[in-house]
């Protein structure tokens, strides 16, 4: 099935349009094709904007339709961005119909007609919006389409099939429910990084019930990553870290899916294969790699959670351990928005030996820096606290919570996307999909 993604906010925007207003309501989006597996194709929507009140032809509790210059607008603009038109209206009231009218069947065979003949090579959509659900399909088709909705929350507007509860989740299905426990069987997450916080976030996950794996680092254990690399032994020394993970996680449930990736996502092949997973967690320290996932958690709506922990020492004395958790989705600010990533050191982890070698300000020694398991877990737990409230009914606002180690304090923090990001604006990167390249290493 094809699934379309959409930032939550303009969705929500319509959803409240429907409860709130007595007439039906339309609106207009513009498709990217956003890779995913080929039975799962995966779109993002950008630019979903609410019709003006000029451009309907016709308005009531009953109906809606636009007029042939704003559909002329709407198909010029789309052939020029290379993307494919989303058409969506409401179903008001409290009681609407949910899905598609025979109203809607008459009219969507005529457009679907006008749009494939101006923009022939691209994927169009229609959408019915009412207070609670999304019903999605291809335009003039009667082929059913899954719609996700991301931002602070993540809402798949779709039923959960084949979940069957079982006393291994009873307790935690008592605090979210049986759904959220049937949404974490049916996510696919990507952790980048199976470290010192990677690899507590990777077990914690196959507790909750996440039901599929992607497993990406690069590195190798040595002896070194004994003191905080959750689940590995002596014995280990010499593996792959995503391998130890791996055996961890089908310790704890042997029916988890696990795909291992031994690579770097700032490689162009690594990261277009994170579009087609449902959540990301960031849990890498290089820079680089950061820069890239934060692009692609808007690029391609994949929400993530980026964290970290630093631990000074100053004088061989701990001078502060401070750690962080930041989701990354429309509606929040990105790392660029936090002053997060830094352009040179970026600049430097992309290069290639040989560049490196040539540039003289190349910073080459790389000091290696405290790491303890219990402050770690800290901000892991946190970090996976946040995930729940994002994906299941679990409570919690906070989207990037500051923790104080040496005060033992977590502080929540709230951070609005700047105006003309390059990364998380309209102006920027956010929801265009495969129209625009990441910042990767061909």
């Amino acid at each position: 099935m094809k699934r379309v993604a959409f930032p939550w906010g303009p969705l929500a925007q319509l959803r409240a349009a429907a409860q709130t207003l007595a007439v039906e309501t339309c609106a207009v989006g513009f498709v990217h094709a956003a890779s995913g597996p080929a039975d799962r194709p995966r779109y993002t929507v950008q630019n979903l904007l609410l019709a003006p009140e000029n451009a309907y032809h016709e308005r009531s509790a009953a109906r809606a339709s636009l007029t042939p210059e704003f559909m002329l607008e709407t198909a010029n603009r789309a052939r020029t961005m290379g993307a494919g038109v989303i058409l969506l209206h409401t179903h008001p009231g409290e009681r609407p119909l949910e899905g598609f009218s025979q109203v809607d069947d008459a009219g969507e065979a005529a457009l679907a007609s006008y749009f494939k003949a101006r923009i022939p090579d691209r994927e169009h959509f229609a959408a019915v919006v009412t207070g609670t659900r999304v019903h999605l399909r291809e335009l003039g088709r009667d082929i059913a389409v899954s719609v996700l909705a991301v931002g602070p929350t993540v809402c798949a507007y779709s039923d959960v099939e084949g979940f069957e509860a079982n006393n291994r989740y009873d307790r935690q299905i008592r605090a979210f429910g049986a759904e959220g426990q049937a949404v974490l069987s049916q996510l696919t997450v990507a952790l980048i990084g199976l470290g010192g916080t990677g690899s507590i976030v990777a077990q914690q996950l196959a507790h909750l019930g996440v039901g599929r794996f992607m497993l990406v680092d690069h590195d190798e254990v040595d002896a070194t990553n004994l003191n905080r690399l959750l689940g590995a032994t002596q014995q280990d020394v010499g593996l792959p870290k995503v391998q130890v993970a791996e055996r961890a996680i089908k310790a704890i449930n042997p029916s988890i899916v696990c795909e291992t990736q031994v690579g770097d996502v700032t490689s162009s092949a690594l990261a277009i294969r994170l579009s087609e997973v449902d959540f990301i967690f960031g849990c890498t320290d290089s820079m680089a790699s950061r820069a890239v996932l934060n692009q692609l958690a808007y690029q391609y709506l994949i929400p993530m959670i980026d964290m970290g922990v630093a631990i000074r020492v100053e004088a061989n004395q701990l001078a502060s351990v401070t750690g962080r958790a930041q989701m990354l989705a429309p509606g929040l600010g990105c790392l660029v928005c936090a002053d997060g990533i830094d352009g040179q050191q970026v600049r430097w982890e992309m290069m290639s030996p040989a560049q490196r070698r040539a540039d003289p300000y190349f910073e080459n020694a790389s000091v290696p820096q405290p790491a303890v398991m219990p402050l770690n877990g800290m901000v892991s737990s946190a970090a996976v606290a946040m995930f729940l409230s994002a994906v299941t009914s679990y409570p919690g606002e906070a989207r990037l919570l500051h923790y104080d180690g040496m005060h033992g304090s977590v502080r929540p923090q709230l951070l609005s996307p700047r105006p003309h990001c390059i990364v998380c604006s309209t102006e920027g990167a956010l929801a265009r999909g495969g129209s625009w390249a990441l910042p990767v290493r061909t």
